[in-house]
């Protein structure tokens, strides 16, 4: 059918399509976006604060020891500081760190050339003082020489040739000339003697610049240097015994604990791997600071034990069976122990009792079967959470 050209044309009018909102034109979007979020969140509760493991133990029954704790040391049995005596230069050192030495060894010697010159000088007059001993008193000739006048004063008075007073006053100075001549004797032999003491104390000084070990030992310190001018009672070296001995440090409140004979858990740091046994020897009477120190020798000490080695030591006083207990190492400053509960960290405060230095017995604030952490305490804060356990056998 055809339109007629002059009639206008009519438009078909449809209706809007209903305008969507932004949800639905989006709801797609903010789902992924939602899903997305809900697993950073995930992700980040997991991971936020989170370490990887730990190195744990369990808290387990089993006995619990009581000891008596110290810290020790490997010191000498028998040492002894070699001083100087005197002034003088350190012109000879024999010795190092380390040498052994017999008694009697001469470990250095020492220069004084003021001294030296002291020595040559009394040497010098001693020579002079004997020759004019060996001449004999200066009076010597005017003495024989008076007892000839005596002689013949004595044959002119037998003639009755002389006054008996001439021959008195003859006999008078022969008397005084006898006496000058004996003070004249001693007063050479005084001099020869007084030299020579005062030589022998020279030299005896200069024997005091020569060093002489006292004892037997081991050279453990040398304190001084070749071509040092030193004061007296300078430190030249310090020697010990070839023995060595374990002293411990021990508080005053413990040491009423101890008595000799005991038997002692030494553990030096030098020899970790080998917890040694030792026999209380003695206890040293003088404390200092509130603090004893305690001598122990070792039943089978190892093949390395050299003086300034340290370490700790216990020494088993007491024992409690079927008791909660431990790593001591798991114990920090202020009782606190650092447990892993429901996969978190959390600081708990304990009560403790018998400890030694394996372990310790926790009588409040932890339950059997509790995992406490053992080392790098400071890495984990109370709510991290903890992935892996490491547990290690108690």
């Amino acid at each position: 059918m055809h339109r007629d050209p002059t009639t206008p044309r009519q438009r078909t009018i449809r209706p809007l399509p209903p305008r969507r909102s932004f949800l639905a034109r989006n709801g797609i979007l903010l789902a992924l976006l939602l899903i997305l979020s809900a697993g950073g969140a995930g992700y980040y509760y997991y991971t936020y604060e989170t370490v990887a493991s730990a190195e744990v133990a369990l808290v387990q029954r089993g006995s619990a020891l009581a000891g008596v704790y110290g810290t020790v040391a490997v010191e000498p049995v028998n040492q002894v500081v070699v001083r100087t005596r005197d002034f003088g230069l350190l012109s000879t050192i024999n010795i190092k760190e380390g040498d052994t030495v017999k008694q009697g060894q001469v470990l250095a010697e020492m220069t004084d050339d003021n001294m030296q010159r002291q020595l040559d000088s009394v040497n010098s007059s001693i020579a002079q003082a004997k020759i004019r001993q060996s001449l004999g008193p200066p009076s010597t000739a005017a003495l024989k020489n008076q007892e000839i006048e005596v002689d013949k004063l004595k044959k002119l008075l037998d003639a009755n040739n002389i006054a008996a007073v001439e021959y008195e006053k003859a006999q008078n100075e022969l008397t005084r000339l006898k006496e000058q001549v004996q003070n004249e004797t001693i007063s050479l032999n005084n001099e020869v003697e007084t030299l020579d003491r005062s030589r022998a104390g020279i030299e005896d000084q200069l024997g005091q610049l020569q060093l002489i070990s006292p004892m037997d030992g081991v050279i453990l310190n040398l304190y001084c240097n070749l071509g040092e001018f030193v004061p007296p009672q300078t430190q030249l070296c310090r020697i010990g015994s070839a023995s060595n001995q374990i002293v411990a440090d021990v508080n005053e409140e413990d040491v009423g604990y101890l008595q000799p004979g005991m038997k002692a858990q030494i553990r030096l740091y030098a020899h970790q791997d080998k917890d040694l046994v030792g026999d209380l020897k003695e206890i040293l009477p003088q404390a200092e600071n509130q603090v004893y120190r305690v001598l122990f020798s070792l039943e089978d000490p190892p093949q390395t034990l050299l003086p300034g080695m340290t370490g700790e030591m216990n020494v088993i006083i007491g024992e409690h069976k079927d008791a909660l207990t431990i790593p001591s190492r798991a114990v920090r400053k202020g009782n606190v122990v650092l447990a892993v509960i429901h996969g978190q960290v959390q600081e708990v405060h304990v009560r403790t009792g018998f400890h030694t230095l394996e372990r310790t017995e926790i009588l409040e604030g932890l339950d059997e079967g509790t995992s406490v952490i053992l080392s790098n305490q400071d890495l984990y804060k109370p709510g991290v959470r903890v992935r892996e356990l490491v547990r290690k056998a108690n």
